[in-house]
């Protein structure tokens, strides 16, 4: 038995966990930043934007208003719609991983700050919903967007598990913290967009360099 069989239920983040949505995102962002006047000089560094709630990252990337950082929200899902939910792909291993769990008969979830229905679209798209019994995500008008929120909207959906036989995975500090609030395992997908200085104080129980490391 591998070191994740023994887990009743895997809960995973999507962006920088499943799916490297880099160029996606960035360009939604770009779109919405032109959109309302600003120039973005250093566009690696728009890489926070992958992982937390969208709102948080334009009202501190531009000192904006939340009234405008929703406005910037809805101008950046209106490339995201049309081109960026697919600018993006699949991590190396991750498929085999996820089917290698389901086989075993363990309960997957999606936990992710992304809309449900742009969730669901990528899971199809990937041809990974079959997999997942599953999406805890956030709503369109920008509630349930805070991990531990999310976390706790998949705890109240799926079946009563043992909360330490329940596993949340992915790269950002909030998924390893959204998990530890509701005394759950954690597991650092080192492969995504969090750093050593961000997870490793936060001592998650697992750390995976790849994703062939989960079933491995």
């Amino acid at each position: 038995m591998n070191k994740l069989e023994s887990f009743q239920a895997v809960l995973f983040d999507l962006d920088g966990t499943i799916i490297n949505p880099h160029e996606g995102i960035i360009n939604s962002v770009l779109h919405a930043a032109k959109k309302f006047g600003f120039k973005e000089e250093d566009v690696e560094s728009l890489n926070t934007f992958i992982g937390p709630p969208l709102l948080d990252s334009f009202r501190e990337r531009y000192q904006v208003t939340e009234t405008k950082a929703y406005e910037m929200i809805d101008e950046f899902r209106v490339y995201y719609a049309d081109k960026g939910i697919f600018e993006c792909y699949l991590y190396p291993g991750v498929e085999a991983a996820i089917k290698h769990l389901y086989q075993h008969q363990i309960f997957l979830s999606l936990a992710t700050s992304k809309p449900v229905g742009f969730a669901n679209q990528l899971l199809a798209h990937f041809n990974l919903d079959k997999y997942f019994s599953f999406t805890a995500g956030a709503l369109m008008d920008g509630k349930r967007t805070d991990k531990k929120e999310v976390i706790q909207f998949a705890l109240d959906q799926i079946p009563a598990f043992e909360k330490e036989r329940i596993l949340m995975i992915g790269d950002r500090e909030f998924d390893i913290m959204g998990g530890q609030h509701h005394n759950m395992k954690t597991a650092w997908a080192k492969w995504g967009f969090g750093s050593d200085a961000e997870i490793l104080p936060l001592s998650p129980d697992f750390i995976f360099n790849t994703a062939s490391d989960m079933i491995s």
